[in-house]
C-alpha cells in the first residue's frame, strides 16, 4: 500500500519522452467507494478546466516520482465522469473528525494508506482520539465498507474502534497457518530433494548453496585439498588454481560440491541465512493482531504496515511477498526466538507425523532414482574422459614420479623423482600407459633442496 500524502509534491515523468511534465498537488478520494481515484494536478481557476491524472493511467509509483506512459494521459476533470463529479462535490478529508457511530472519537483525519494499483483505500491516519499513540499522537484507523463523510465529521461502523484493539494470543489461529505454511514447505522440501536426486546425488551442499553461486566461489581460487573424480583420478591438485574448465568438469560429473570445499567454501554463512528466513517465515503469523510499533517501508516505498496499524493476515501476506518477515516481527516487539518458542511445541506435536511421512517418502524416490543418477553420470564422466585426461596432465606436468615409468620393451621413460615432461606423457601415451603415469604424479611438498628441484639444464626462456 501507499500512503497519500507521500505522492502530493511528486514529478511526474513521461515514460515514452523522459521528462517531468507536471507536478501531484492533491488526491482524490471517493467516499462512496471509498477509493482513490486520481491525482489533482492543477486546480484550474474560474474558467479553467482542473488538470487530473487518473490512477489506473499511472504506469507506475516510485520513491521519487509518478511514472506516467506520456503525458496525454494528463486531461481535464470533465473528460474524467467520475473524477469531475468529486471534484464538483468538492469533498475535503483533512481536518475532518473520525467518530463512531455510537460516538466513540477516533480522531482527526490526516492521511490514508491506499492500494496503489486498485486505489481502495486500507486505512486512515489519524491524530488524536481514543487509541492515539503516546509518543506520536498518531493512530491508524482501518477502513470500514461504509464511509460517511459530513461537513465537519466522518462515521464510521462501531465495530471500527474494536478492529483497532490489540488481538494477542490469537495461537490457535496463528497455528492453523502456521501448520499450512509447514505442510506447504514440507511440499516443497520433497520436491526439492526428488529434484535433486534427478539432477546429482542429494548432497548436502548443492541444497543449500545455489550451484552458479559454488561456480561463482571457485573461479580462480587456489585448491586447499586434492579432489578426485568418480574414479578416483585427479580433478585438480592441492595448490592449483581453478579455472573455469575444471569447474564445468566438475559440475558435470556432480562433485561441484567437493571443489566448492576444497576452495574455502563453507555452509555456515548461506545455512544461517537460509534458516533465518524459514524461521522468520514459520513465525511471522505471531504478528497477527498486534500493533505495528513502526511504518515498514520496502526499497521502492511500498508500505507493508503503517504505524499503529492493527497487523491481519493481509499485511503478514504483503511481508511475505516482499520478505520481510523479520522486519514485520520486529515492528510488533517480537524477536524471532520469541515467536518461535511460543508455536515450537504445537507444532512439533502436530507436524511430527507429517516430517516423518515426508521424509520417508523423499528417500525412497530418491532411492528409485539413483539408478537413473548413476546412469546419467556414466554418461556424464564419458563425454567428459578427455577433458579430464587433460586437466590431469596440465596438473602432473613438472612434478616428479613416485615410481619407474617403464614402456612396453622396459625401457625407463621415467625414473623415480625425475619430472614429468611433455615428451615424457606423450612416450607414456604411445606405450599406452599414460593413466600409469599421471596415477604416479608425486602431490606431497617435496622436502628437496633448490638443486634437487632443477631440471638438468637451462630453459630456454630464462635469462
Amino acid at each position: 500500500m501507499r500512503k497519500g500524502k507521500d505522492i502530493v509534491s511528486k514529478p511526474v515523468i513521461a515514460y515514452d519522452s523522459g521528462e517531468k511534465v507536471e507536478t501531484v498537488t492533491d488526491l482524490i478520494f471517493d467516499q462512496y467507494d471509498n477509493r482513490l481515484l486520481g491525482f489533482l494536478i492543477d486546480e484550474g481557476g474560474w474558467f479553467g478546466n482542473a488538470q487530473v491524472l487518473p490512477l489506473d493511467l499511472v504506469k507506475a509509483i516510485g520513491v521519487d516520482a509518478v511514472i506516467i506512459p506520456s503525458k496525454d494521459v494528463i486531461a481535464g476533470a470533465s473528460k474524467y465522469p467520475a473524477i469531475h463529479k468529486i471534484l464538483e462535490n468538492n469533498n475535503i478529508l483533512n481536518g475532518t473528525q473520525i467518530m463512531t457511530t455510537d460516538g466513540q472519537h477516533l480522531g482527526t483525519l490526516v492521511d490514508f494508506y491506499f492500494d496503489e494499483h486498485t486505489g481502495v483505500v486500507e486505512g486512515y491516519e489519524a491524530s488524536g482520539g481514543l487509541f492515539a499513540d503516546a509518543y506520536s499522537g498518531r493512530s491508524f484507523v482501518p477502513a470500514p465498507q461504509t464511509l460517511k463523510i459530513g461537513e465537519d465529521v466522518a462515521f464510521v461502523p462501531a465495530e471500527t474502534a474494536s478492529l483497532m484493539e490489540e488481538q494477542v494470543g490469537g495461537l490457535k489461529a496463528a497455528m492453523l497457518n502456521a501448520n499450512e505454511k509447514f505442510q506447504e514447505t514440507a511440499q516443497v522440501a520433497g520436491e526439492k530433494m526428488q529434484a535433486a536426486g534427478r539432477v546429482a546425488n542429494s548432497k548436502m551442499t548443492n541444497v543449500i548453496v545455489d550451484q552458479n553461486a559454488q561456480k561463482y566461489f571457485v573461479l580462480d581460487k587456489v585448491a586447499q585439498k586434492t579432489v578426485n573424480d568418480l574414479d578416483g583420478h585427479y580433478l585438480i591438485v592441492a595448490g592449483e588454481v581453478i579455472n573455469q574448465d575444471v569447474s564445468n568438469i566438475a559440475e558435470q560429473l556432480g562433485i561441484l560440491d567437493e571443489l566448492y570445499r576444497s576452495a574455502g567454501g563453507n555452509l555456515t554463512e548461506p545455512l544461517g541465512e537460509r534458516l533465518e528466513h524459514i524461521t522468520a517465515g514459520l513465525t511471522v503469523e505471531q504478528a497477527q493482531g498486534r500493533r505495528s510499533q513502526q511504518t515498514i517501508y520496502t526499497a521502492d516505498g511500498y508500505i507493508i504496515t503503517a504505524q499503529g496499524q492493527i497487523v491481519t493476515a493481509q499485511v503478514i501476506e504483503r511481508a511475505k511477498n516482499n520478505n520481510q518477515e523479520s522486519a514485520l516481527l520486529e515492528a510488533v516487539g517480537l524477536s524471532r526466538s520469541s515467536a518461535a518458542q511460543s508455536q515450537v511445541g504445537q507444532l512439533a506435536a502436530t507436524t511430527g507425523s507429517r516430517l516423518k511421512t515426508t521424509t520417508t517418502v523423499a528417500q525412497e524416490s530418491v532411492a528409485n532414482l539413483w539408478g537413473k543418477v548413476k546412469e546419467t553420470t556414466s554418461d556424464l564422466q564419458g563425454r567428459s574422459t578427455e577433458a579430464i585426461t587433460e586437466q590431469r596432465i596440465k596438473g602432473a606436468l613438472g612434478r616428479p614420479t613416485t615410481r619407474v615409468i617403464l614402456d612396453r620393451n622396459d625401457e625407463v621413460i621415467l625414473n623415480v623423482g625425475e619430472l614429468i615432461t611433455h615428451k615424457a606423457i606423450n612416450n607414456a601415451r604411445s606405450a599406452g600407459i599414460l593413466d600409469l603415469l599421471l596415477d604416479s604424479v608425486y602431490t606431497d611438498k617435496p622436502i628437496l633442496s633448490l638443486e634437487e628441484l632443477r631440471a638438468p639444464e637451462t630453459g630456454k626462456s630464462a635469462l
